[in-house]
């Protein structure tokens, strides 16, 4: 697993990260969006996901009119990322700690190595991260969410990376952005 820097300070840490894991062509965050601008996948995924689509989480709607919305939604995920990593290297309190939050809703307190997500509001598109402090996260994945919990398999192979991901930065002591920085140039 290796550590890449996505929106980072440039005499810094802070920021956004992402995972880049062995095998792979591309690192985690930039897999998840280059598969949400693909309207076949989406498609795809919609088709293969309808119940959950028609149950009426987030309003009745076709697969055409997901696709749209999903297409929409990526394109402002991908900005708010961009602009609260931005805005917390100047200080600003709007940092990407306002974007992230807990993983699991009945957490109130913000600790190191937590899983998080982020997510617009009324959005269905997750980006999982683990927390390292208030504006420095490591992306782990991406995905849809169009039901109330993280069952679905697509879900779970979210946590599963979120897991592994934690142990893996606990295992090798990357606790703080510096050892991100540390451990990127061993």
């Amino acid at each position: 697993m290796k550590m890449v820097r996505i929106f980072v300070e440039e005499k810094g840490e802070n920021g956004l990260w992402a995972i880049h894991l062995d095998g792979k062509q591309q690192n985690e965050l930039d897999e998840f969006f280059d598969q949400m601008y693909v309207p076949e996948y989406l498609y795809n995924f919609f088709e293969s996901h309808k119940y959950d689509l028609w149950a009426g989480f987030f309003g009745k709607m076709t697969i055409e009119e997901a696709v749209r919305k999903t297409l929409d939604e990526v394109e402002e995920i991908g900005e708010a990322l961009f602009e609260y990593a931005k805005q917390g290297f100047s200080g600003n309190a709007n940092c990407l700690q306002h974007l992230f939050k807990p993983l699991n809703n009945q957490e109130y307190v913000i600790c190191a190595l937590q899983k998080s997500k982020a997510r617009l509001k009324r959005g269905w598109l997750r980006v999982y991260a683990i927390r390292m402090p208030q504006n420095c996260y490591l992306v782990t994945g991406g995905a849809i969410k169009i039901t109330y919990n993280m069952e679905r398999k697509h879900l779970q192979e979210e946590l599963i990376k979120l897991e592994q991901t934690k142990i893996f930065l606990r295992n090798n002591s990357i606790l703080f952005p510096e050892d991100l920085n540390e451990y990127q140039h061993e």
